[in-house]
């Protein structure tokens, strides 16, 4: 735990005043929990093997009333008879009396005087039966009842009340004070350093003796015995079971130690030499949550201070998911620059960032302010410049490893571009309202990201999906699979098929599939089907989808399966896919990626006729590679049967549900004619610098008379020979004759005038007139382009205009998609852009 904590947890108390935390305590335990097995005026648990939380099964031995730990095993005396192989009699009606409350008395006659001490064993008293048994093994077992009868000896009688708090029955002659059953309660608790007086000053179970089935937490330190049933209570809310044999381990080690809290319980169990997996997991848990109390008892800000516990601040484990933290430590120390620091904090508090994004947030201010520690007046951030920006950047473009290498570009890239969105999503947090406005970051301090484009084919072929269709029914769970509940492995089958059927058809992430709701099928006016669910990655809730009616069916038929399973756990009967567990945190959720992923693989593997080889969209056969069938190769596959159909780029990236067309282009192959076309749309709009229109041109012609340029086309004959190597004008394309532009390279052409804009302001304090004056005279060409293609696009009609904004956009995507043609050593580009310069 957190240093500066740790002593909280060790005290019994975390404040001075112990009677004020355990009435904090006592206001959290809920009332009337577990009814039928929690008798809250004694603390005192007996399992009932009716709740489906409890750990506890009847025993399968006929006329036997015990409770078993496992479900179908015997319990432990049944265990004991069949191992011993002694007659069971005495073992099985042990479990029934235990249960009830004894009022026969001994019968027993001697010298005339009947035994008045209650009867336990075949009609004798607790004494009787005993000296019987030892007069039975010294006869070798001859030794009948009725023998026995004759000739005992003596008489007891009538006991006085027991000495503990409400209970009625006698006192046991051999222990004074304590009936027999609080006799052996006591034998145990002696051992484990509980005085009389603490025993008897407690109300205890009447007439019941210790089972493995129950236990008590009323010996336990008041405000520990607190904590104790508050984390039953909370791993109840959890859907955690509750097993007996765990928690009377725990609760003896507790008392044999004398522990105060959990967090010394829990030392105490990892110390163990014994196997203690179970105990230390309970333990662990509790001991979270006691920390989590305590700290919510004091009124302490944690947030405040330089480290965080994640637990205890129940921080999400990350991004996208709803997992509480049980453990970290978040250090803001090795940012040393002490209002970064505090901005960091504040960021994380704010915009309440998951454990692993504040870790990164460190990780990239920790750099900065390494940097800026170097600086004159880094930590003074009203008297930052441009200058002490400009170092920071440098900071980040020459990180490097311990031995001395760079690191990676995309590492470099993460770190920078997270700080700089600290200061731009953060400008209005009090730890940065001081911030000279002179320290920031121009268009042109970026890293490249590192990100290579494959030109590998992600999507499935055609004719690998058929051959996977026909062997659907070998998608089965393992044959030693543990069916929860009961339920038949076959409904499972069904489930994963569904699965892998919807994975097939609506090109979801794997995440939105397993998490759709059982009510996500739909219908418009029309009748049309369509499935609504959400997506986490995007933070879109309630999106809609059109499907086939074949997809629906699909669909239908599972639910209505669905429909007739009943002891589906609460919180997950709305999922259309609940999870297999029968119990704990899992059974409340769809079932996890990575279950599903260990069934869909061994599936494949099961498959013998997979083709050694399979088409492309591009029609080139390649060798079939079985990891290409990935879960997230669906979603190309979907995307790229989107484009094989001609679909719009816009409606493409609808329906991937991407926020850019761009993204969308790296799921597909665009094929020659999608590029022709969209090539022959924006032809018609070319102007030369000075605005006059050019003549359209076939996609052959286009390919062979011009060659890109980072900001349209080149025309001039010695530079397209040489595929764009040999610019007689040195990439000054404004000035250029041969220079060429369509609508589509304005987004370019924009991003140039901005980077061009920061030069000359940047130029300003340090360059000759010259260099000024050819700087902006070189802005103003583009401006001058800008302007003519805007005004040649305002002349098209509307329904050209969105034409060629949807061809634009594939265009511009290009630059990012796969592409067919094989990489030559000299790339040729035959598209009207190239990638966008940093």
């Amino acid at each position: 735990m957190v240093v500066d904590s740790r002593q909280i947890l060790l005290n019994e108390s975390p404040g001075t005043d112990a009677e004020s935390y355990l009435q904090f305590l006592q206001q959290r335990i809920t009332g009337n929990w577990r009814p039928s097995e929690w008798e809250s005026r004694l603390w005192h648990f007996t399992a009932d093997s009716a709740n489906p939380l409890t750990a506890a099964y009847p025993c399968p031995v006929p006329h036997c009333g015990g409770l078993a730990r496992s479900s179908g095993a015997a319990c432990s005396t049944c265990k004991s008879v069949a191992r011993t192989g002694t007659d069971s009699i005495r073992g099985r009606t042990n479990h029934a009396r235990r249960l009830q409350k004894i009022t026969e008395r001994c019968t027993i006659t001697a010298d005339g005087q009947s035994c008045k001490a209650p009867s336990t064993h075949h009609g004798l008293c607790y004494h009787h039966y005993h000296a019987w048994q030892k007069r039975r093994s010294s006869a070798g077992g001859d030794y009948p009842l009725e023998r026995y009868r004759a000739s005992a000896r003596g008489a007891f009688p009538k006991g006085k009340q027991c000495a503990l708090p409400g209970c009625r029955t006698e006192e046991w002659r051999f222990e004074k004070k304590m009936c027999l059953s609080h006799h052996f309660q006591w034998k145990r608790l002696k051992r484990q350093g509980i005085t009389f007086e603490q025993f008897t000053s407690t109300r205890r179970p009447i007439n019941n003796q210790w089972s493995t089935t129950e236990f008590t937490l009323a010996d336990l330190p008041p405000i520990l015995r607190h904590e104790f049933l508050l984390t039953l209570q909370q791993r109840d809310h959890d859907g955690y079971r509750l097993d007996p044999w765990v928690i009377r381990r725990c609760i003896t080690v507790a008392l044999e130690n004398r522990t105060l809290t959990m967090e010394q319980l829990h030392r105490m169990m990892k110390e163990s030499e014994t196997n203690q997996r179970l105990q230390q997991g309970f333990t662990n848990y509790g001991r979270m949550w006691s920390a989590r109390w305590r700290h919510q008892y004091t009124g302490h800000d944690m947030k405040s201070e330089d480290i965080w516990d994640a637990a205890v601040l129940m921080l999400r484990t990350c991004s996208g998911s709803d997992t509480i933290s049980s453990k970290g430590v978040l250090d803001f120390r090795p940012i040393r620059i002490l209002w970064l620091r505090e901005a960091a904090k504040e960021t994380a508090a704010v915009f309440e960032l998951p454990a692993d994004k504040i870790r990164d947030l460190i990780r990239s201010c920790g750099i900065a302010s390494d940097a800026l520690l170097q600086r004159p007046h880094g930590t003074n951030p009203e008297r930052l410049t441009r200058t002490d920006a400009k170092a920071v950047f440098n900071a980040y473009s020459t990180l490097e490893t311990h031995d001395g290498a760079p690191k990676a570009d995309r590492y470099k890239y993460a770190n920078f571009h997270r700080f700089r969105r600290l200061l731009h999503e953060g400008r209005d947090l009090k730890a940065l309202q001081p911030l000279a406005p002179a320290f920031r970051f121009l268009y042109t301090d970026t890293l490249p990201n590192g990100r290579t484009t494959s030109t590998v084919n992600k999507s499935i072929p055609d004719d690998v999906i058929k051959v996977l269709d026909s062997n659907l029914h070998l998608l089965t769970v393992a044959e030693d699979h543990p069916y929860a509940n009961g339920r038949p492995a076959e409904l499972y089958n069904h489930m994963h098929q569904t699965i892998y059927q919807l994975l097939r058809d609506l090109g979801r992430r794997p995440s939105e599939i397993l998490g759709l709701k059982r009510g996500a099928l739909q219908r418009y006016d029309d009748n049309r089907p369509f499935i609504r669910y959400d997506a986490p990655k995007t933070a879109d809730i309630g999106l809609e989808l059109p499907i086939h009616q074949s997809t629906a069916d699909i669909i239908t038929a599972w639910v209505n399966r669905l429909e007739t399973i009943t002891d589906i756990e609460p919180k997950a009967a709305g999922l259309m896919f609940p999870s297999l567990s029968g119990f704990g945190p899992a059974a409340r959720r769809h079932i996890t990626i990575s279950g599903y992923h260990t069934v869909y693989w061994r599936w494949i593997d099961r498959i013998k006729n997979l083709p050694e080889y399979a088409q492309d969209p591009g029609g080139v056969a390649r060798n079939l590679d079985r990891a290409r069938l990935n879960l997230y190769s669906w979603r190309h596959t979907y995307a790229q049967r989107l484009s094989d159909n001609n679909t719009a780029p816009d409606v493409i990236q609808e329906l991937m549900n991407h926020k850019k067309f761009e993204t969308s282009a790296g799921y597909i192959r665009i094929n020659r004619q999608r590029k022709a076309d969209a090539i022959r749309i924006v032809d018609q709009t070319t102007i030369d610098r000075h605005g006059a229109t050019q003549d359209p041109h076939s996609y052959p012609a286009y390919v062979r008379g011009s060659v890109a340029t980072p900001l349209g086309l080149c025309t001039e004959p010695s530079n397209v020979k040489a595929g764009g190597q040999a610019c007689p004008a040195r990439s000054k394309c404004g000035g250029c004759t041969y220079f060429r532009a369509n609508v589509s390279h304005l987004p370019l052409i924009d991003a140039h005038i901005v980077a061009l804009t920061t030069d000359l302001e940047l130029a300003r304090p340090i360059a000759d007139t010259w260099v000024l004056e050819s700087l902006t005279a070189e802005i103003t060409s583009y401006r001058k382009i800008r302007r003519l293609l805007a005004d040649t696009k305002t002349r098209l009609t509307p329904a050209e205009q969105s034409e060629i904004d949807r061809a634009t956009e594939l265009l511009q995507a290009l630059s990012t998609a796969p592409t067919e043609e094989p990489i030559a050593a000299v790339p040729r580009k035959l598209l009207p852009l190239t990638p966008k310069q940093p």
